[in-house]
């Protein structure tokens, strides 16, 4: 896969259907992959637990620490004004993406200094390894579905499919 996936800036972000096609447009046959799908959460039952809109400032503290998670190889895009979606290369192990999706989960749990103040922004998370063969558009739907059973459990842990 090449680079040339869009990479949105915090205060511009690319649709999945655009996503889609770049990542169709680059993807090696076999090439191993996990497609993850992080994001922030919002208040749905008012306990407090979730920001009820996420402003630009912990949208873009977010995609900051994000970044500082990625390897070299590894790509990540904003699909929307709360979705993060992180292409890790070379990584078809299901033990170590479990690791790896755990450690990225529980980074971005930590709260975030925004205006001076520690602030939770909580975040849910979904993953997908890529099966061989398996077209772009098949892989971000099952990361998708992943994504909504991590949401449906309230965000507590990352779910993997």
């Amino acid at each position: 896969m090449a680079d040339d996936i869009d990479m949105a800036e915090p205060a511009e972000a690319t649709s999945v259907e655009s996503f889609h096609e770049s990542l169709e447009a680059t993807l090696g046959e076999n090439e191993p992959m996990c497609l993850a799908m992080i994001r922030i959460r919002v208040d749905a039952d008012g306990d407090g637990d979730a920001s009820s809109v996420p402003n630009d400032d912990a949208v873009a503290a977010v995609q900051t620490r994000l970044s500082t998670q990625l390897r070299g190889y590894d790509l990540m895009a904003r699909v929307d004004g709360r979705t993060f979606i992180l292409v890790v290369k070379t990584l078809a192990d299901v033990r170590v993406l479990d690791s790896r999706m755990f450690e990225l989960y529980n980074r971005l749990a930590e709260p975030y200094d925004l205006d001076g103040s520690e602030v939770p922004v909580p975040v849910a998370l979904g993953a997908a390894v890529r099966l061989p063969a398996e077209p772009a558009g098949e892989l971000i739907a099952r990361a998708g579905k992943a994504l909504a059973a991590a949401e449906a459990a309230g965000g507590k842990a990352p779910v993997l499919i």
